[in-house]
């Protein structure tokens, strides 16, 4: 019978450990459901994994009434060795048999007490910097500081309560790199486990040392995030900023300003960063991706003659431009859709979809802070071939993506991982060839010259881009959003940007100039060559 008993108690089986107990009124208190609800609240306010309940029975006990020696030991998060209690089961015969006498003091047995506790003392939240070593985020969590008010706000992130049935009653990180990098600007906190009576600690039963807090590093410059905000003024939308070289996030920057500090311990606060996780068609900006594919697999050359009529195959030019015979620069520096659906058939759509792939579409950035996964679908036919080309379809990108793929093509066509984190190593792979990467820094570059985007001309600093007219249906009606993809200087690519303004209008007249702002109000502020900031 003892056994059984202790089986059931290792099997939390409370129906089997209520049949065991005499038929008294502690019989009806103790029935199955309060049993495991006692047992369960035992189990987590001690933090412990596992427990085990042995008993020694020699023979058969003589007399009516017994007791037998047993042992609970529990496993918790909260010691470095199980914790073990000692008492004796007192049992009785009835003319059916043997039962247990059951109480709740079993479960520290030898003590009497009212449960388990375990105090925790967390090391303060560590500071989150920019590339510069500027505190973006600093100080305790319930009195978190955040100096640059709304600046990079959706990025840093804010920090809420936790969850129920967290086990701990820390503020934890809502979003943004303060959600990304919780474990680490939290650290471990120091535990102690006690064993309670009337409130008060009546056994130490064990501890474990915490781990401190790390601060984070991060590629973000405050000083550039600042003036990609101000450029970027109250246009809805987002734009990025990214070194080619590294593919190190220098500014993302969302619209709708959203100051952390004023949400310190505020639930249920979504902030919605349109850089990293803003998901739109990405139009004729995508042509970058796509001239870089045929270029690289040989389908077409600068000179390849082709025709840019206002239709073809369904596929129509912008606002119905007509263009005859030329060639595929020239279809790039004017941003021809129809000449474009031609060079679309001839590329394929598997070596297109290789492309894309490539480029970083279809998977998320493997960087810890979440951004949204861009998305090029393979093209199922004709129509899907050609508009999905010239970034209409099916494709959708976020700023970042954008910005990946000015990047790749700005750094030789090594495509460099996103990357938040100063302290990882930056990764990267070839997307195209070096050739094909030159070429298309003067193609680009003939873009802002004389073509769509000369818009985003800055004297002095050779710019290389591609414009984009993404079009868009809200409520039947026609709407589009403007797009700017760009490096800068062309002949040694130390920046990449990409811009979005949201239903903005054409790319060239809008997103061009937001671009061009952006870059004259970041460039004095982007490391040199030698690691310093410009002078102007």
């Amino acid at each position: 019978m003892v056994n059984q008993f202790v089986a059931a108690w290792n099997a939390e089986d409370f129906e089997t450990i209520n049949a065991l107990m005499p038929d008294t009124p502690e019989k009806q208190k103790w029935h199955s459901g309060a049993m495991r609800v006692f047992f369960e609240k035992v189990l987590a306010d001690g933090h412990f994994t596992d427990f085990e309940v042995r008993a020694d029975v020699i023979g058969e006990p003589e007399g009516d009434d017994a007791e037998v020696q047993f042992a609970i030991s529990y496993e918790s998060e909260v010691t470095r060795e199980p914790v073990e209690f000692q008492g004796r089961l007192p049992v009785h015969r009835e003319t059916d048999g043997w039962v247990v006498k059951w109480a709740r003091n079993f479960v520290w047995a030898g003590y009497k007490a009212d449960r388990f506790r375990v105090d925790e003392k967390w090391p303060q939240r560590a500071s989150i910097l920019d590339r510069d070593g500027k505190k973006m985020a600093t100080g305790a969590a319930d009195s978190r500081r955040y100096q640059f008010g709304s600046v990079g706000g959706t990025t840093i992130g804010h920090l809420e309560p936790p969850p129920k049935n967290a086990g701990f009653d820390r503020l934890v990180g809502g979003s943004g790199l303060e959600a990304a990098y919780d474990e680490e600007l939290a650290g471990e906190p120091r535990t102690t486990l006690h064993l309670i009576r009337n409130g008060r600690s009546i056994l130490r039963l064990g501890s474990k040392k915490g781990s401190p807090s790390a601060p984070l590093r991060t590629t973000l410059d405050m000083d550039v995030q600042s003036a990609a905000e101000a450029a970027l003024g109250s246009t809805p939308g987002g734009a990025v900023v990214m070194d080619p070289a590294t593919g190190d996030i220098l500014a993302a920057v969302a619209s709708s300003p959203f100051a952390p500090g004023n949400y310190v311990g505020v639930a249920d606060i979504e902030p919605f960063n349109r850089a990293l996780s803003g998901l739109y068609p990405p139009g004729s900006s995508l042509k970058a991706m796509t001239a870089s594919a045929a270029l690289d697999s040989g389908t077409v050359k600068p000179s390849t003659d082709l025709t840019g009529p206002k239709e073809y195959r369904g596929v129509r030019n912008f606002e119905s431009g007509e263009f005859g015979t030329i060639d595929f620069a020239t279809a790039l520096e004017n941003s021809v859709n129809t000449a474009f659906a031609q060079v679309a058939l001839k590329l394929g759509a598997n070596r297109l979809f290789r492309y894309a792939e490539a480029f970083g579409f279809n998977e998320p950035p493997s960087m810890q802070l979440q951004a949204a996964t861009s998305s090029f679908p393979k093209p199922l036919d004709e129509g899907d071939l050609m508009w999905g080309s010239i970034g209409q379809a099916q494709v959708l990108a976020t700023p970042l993506q954008m910005a990946s793929v000015a990047a790749t093509i700005a750094n030789d066509g090594r495509r460099m991982e996103p990357r938040i984190d100063e302290q990882l190593k930056p990764t990267g792979e070839r997307a195209i060839t070096v050739k094909t990467a030159r070429t298309m820094h003067e193609l680009m570059r003939n873009v802002v010259i004389g073509g769509t985007g000369v818009a985003a001309n800055v004297t002095g600093l050779e710019v290389a881009g591609k414009t984009g007219t993404a079009e868009v249906d809200v409520g039947g009606q026609r709407k589009n959003h403007a797009w700017f993809i760009c490096f800068a200087p062309a002949p040694d690519p130390r920046v990449a940007i990409a811009v979005v303004a949201e239903y903005g209008g054409i790319g060239g007249e809008v997103a061009a100039p937001i671009a061009r702002n952006i870059l004259t109000s970041i460039w004095p502020h982007l490391p040199s060559p030698k690691g310093k900031k410009n002078k102007g």
